[in-house]
């Protein structure tokens, strides 16, 4: 009996609210803990049924849809002492335990026992959502997230990482390390780092790392680690953040892909050609080995353009490259400058010998024809040579040199090549000088035009000459048209003095009109550049004839048989407006090009000259004799008439005159004059007897 007060003593004095019921729930028992917390009284409480009392208790649940089940299955259920939280209306939370109340052997019902839990379980509460909140956000942040051991085993990595893993669930990579994922070498370095941040405690801040996969694949990311520690500060392991710049460092790749390499032929560049001569230099300093620049330049690239298109040239450039690399050591760079033109930088040169074996290689394996798409095309290559330190020692001299020795490579008949050399320099000093000049020739007018006497061979009579252009420079004395013409056409300056030279003539054709001859005539060149013009100065010279009241038919336009092999449709527009409006036409140094029958019945001449090289070893009997007969023949029968150039004697003028030649030209009848000695020698009629 002493027992059992002294038991139910303790009862009453739980701190806890402890309620004993049988086994239909009817209350035996309740502390005075228990019926404050639920606000019972004892009469009330032992008055009520076990019904009335679940019913009272849930009335006073804050959320009754949510715990009354939990409630009644607890009751109705006690078999776990696991702990039920409740929350009040009031405010208040509770923690229930309920268990089996078993004396001996004999189920004297249930037991249970209530305490008010509202501080910690809301402190429990607020951690848990911190918690939770923390996770949430982990599992949002794009970027990768993990805690890792003092043995670098994960402890916990958000989903992003997860994914990154090709793991369905972030709890899959506890226990695993960066070996489970990653290439042994690269798992290896992450190890190091974390074991130095775990040993100094000192965290790692734009750490760059190129991740190798197992299964081969690349991945680049920037990652900060720091050490872990608990609460009181020991280091427990390391934690991060990782951002993922794969993406950023292809679309960098590609950058600097095209920024250095060419995207057609997939050779180096202009810029990236500088940074290899930069690297080769240093080489050369260590080693003391020669070093070679070559520039090479297609010949005939531009007809393949033109008559196949631009997709066949693409595809010429590309298999170019390709022959050309097949030429050259492993040392050895290749590069595409740009348009047709290449570059190779040539290292661990011996003597000069070495690099004239390899150009000369490159020339010849241009020997074979390039397949096009079933077009078989044959193109040569220009080549110019520069060596270092010979002739120069900075990338960008050199270069220049080289394509001086290429241009002088073009100019000897193509298809070789060419060192550069100090009469190259000095050759090319001079035309930088004439170019410069040039601009101040035609500001301050030091042109001037003498005039040629064109005879008629029948009569002796003139009534023809050719306009010849004269430069008197200040300094240099006179400078023959052969040494500026070339120079004013890759200037661009050539339709402007063509242009003052048609003026200047037509000016004076119209004063000897009316001081010679009504039927005079000048002839003026005019360069096949002036026909590329887009808009073309014929239109503008036809309109100055007709301003100044001059006859069209004064004037003769004599071209190259170069511009009708390759006349456009804008060039035979022009050559169509020339006859239109009057003008005539001149072919001159005929015999030298191709002399097609074809372009002489498609256009409109009216005028054929025979070039003077025909003059030389004229006699009867001769080749050159009959070739000429045959010319003039030829001519008439087309209803052209024909001029005979560089007639030096009297032999070859009573010859031509035999075949017909209609008139003649040259030093035998009189030297280019100025223009008051062509007066002057007109109107003597002192020219050889016809």
């Amino acid at each position: 009996m002493k027992a059992h007060l002294w038991a139910e003593a303790i009862l009453r004095s739980h701190p806890d609210g402890i309620a004993l019921m049988d086994a239909c729930y009817e209350l035996l028992f309740a502390n005075d803990q228990y019926l404050r917390i639920w606000g019972f009284s004892e009469q009330s409480a032992f008055c009520m049924t076990s019904s009335e009392r679940f019913e009272y208790q849930v009335n006073l649940l804050a959320n009754p849809e949510k715990d009354a089940f939990a409630l009644r299955l607890i009751e109705q259920d006690a078999v776990s002492q696991k702990p039920n939280y409740f929350h009040l209306k009031d405010g208040r939370w509770l923690e229930r335990i309920a268990y089996r109340h078993i004396v001996g052997v004999e189920d004297l019902g249930f037991v249970s026992q209530w305490r008010d839990v509202t501080g910690s379980h809301l402190e429990n509460l607020s951690a848990q959502h911190e918690r939770d909140l923390m996770h949430s956000m982990m599992d949002s942040v794009p970027d990768q997230i993990f805690f890792k051991d003092r043995h670098s085993r994960f402890i916990r990595i958000n989903t992003s990482l997860a994914k990154r893993y090709g793991l369905d669930d972030p709890a899959q990579a506890v226990g695993k390390s960066d070996a489970d994922f990653y290439s042994a070498e690269h798992a290896a370095q992450t190890l190091r780092e974390e074991l130095e941040i775990m040993r100094t405690g000192a965290p790692v801040f734009n750490q760059l790392h190129h991740e190798v996969w197992q299964d081969g694949r690349e991945s680049w990311n920037v990652s900060m680690k720091m050490p872990l520690r608990d609460a009181n500060g020991g280091i427990i392991g390391t934690y991060g953040i990782a951002h993922d710049i794969t993406e950023h460092k292809k679309a960098e790749a590609l950058i600097w892909q095209q920024a250095n390499f060419d995207a057609l032929t997939g050779l180096p560049n202009r810029r990236m050609l500088r940074d290899r001569w930069e690297q080769v230099l240093n080489t050369h300093k260590r080693h003391g080995h020669g070093l070679g620049l070559l520039i090479i330049d297609l010949d005939q690239f531009k007809e393949v353009n033109d008559s196949l298109g631009h997709a066949f040239g693409d595809q010429l450039l590309v298999q170019v490259s390709r022959r050309v690399e097949t030429c050259l050591r492993s040392t050895d760079t290749l590069a595409r400058m740009g348009g047709d033109e290449f570059a190779v930088i040539l290292t661990d040169l011996l003597p000069c010998a070495d690099v004239g074996d390899i150009a000369q290689k490159i020339v010849t394996s241009f020997g074979d024809a390039f397949d096009l798409g079933g077009h078989r095309v044959f193109v040569s290559a220009s080549i110019g040579v520069a060596l270092y330190p010979q002739n120069g020692e900075s990338f960008d001299e050199l270069l220049k040199l080289a394509d001086q020795a290429m241009y002088e490579a073009k100019s000897h008949g193509r298809n070789g090549f060419c060192f550069f050399t100090s009469a190259l320099q000095e050759r090319a000093h001079k035309r930088l000088r004439m170019a410069s000049d040039l601009h101040v020739a035609l500001e301050q007018q030091q042109f001037y035009l003498v005039y040629q006497p064109v005879v008629n061979l029948r009569d002796g009579s003139i009534h023809k000459a050719e306009a010849l252009i004269r430069w008197q420079h200040p300094q240099r004395g006179l400078i023959p048209p052969c040494e500026f013409i070339p120079l004013a056409e890759s200037m661009g300056l050539i339709n402007e003095i063509g242009d003052w030279v048609f003026h200047t003539a037509a000016q004076q054709v119209r004063l000897w009109r009316s001081e010679l001859h009504p039927d005079m005539q000048i002839a003026v060149n005019k360069s096949p550049l002036q026909f590329q013009s887009k808009t073309g100065p014929t239109p503008s010279w036809a309109e100055h004839l007709k301003a100044d009241n001059i006859a069209p038919e004064a004037i003769v336009v004599e071209i190259t048989e170069g511009l009708l092999l390759d006349a456009s449709e804008s060039v035979q527009r022009q050559l169509l407006s020339l006859r239109q409006e009057g003008m005539r036409v001149s072919l001159d140094d005929f015999g030298t090009g191709y002399s097609s029958l074809a372009y002489l019945h498609r256009f409109d001449i009216d005028f054929l000259k025979i070039d003077q090289s025909f003059m030389r070893d004229l006699a009867p009997g001769s080749k050159n004799l009959t070739l000429c007969k045959a010319i003039i023949q030829m001519a008439h029968e087309l209803g052209i008439q024909v001029v005979a150039e560089g007639i030096e004697t009297r032999l070859q003028k009573d010859l031509l005159q035999e075949a017909g030649c209609d008139f003649g030209q040259g030093y035998f009848f009189a030297k280019p004059l100025l223009p008051e000695d062509f007066l002057v020698f007109a109107r003597s009629g002192q020219t050889p007897a016809p």
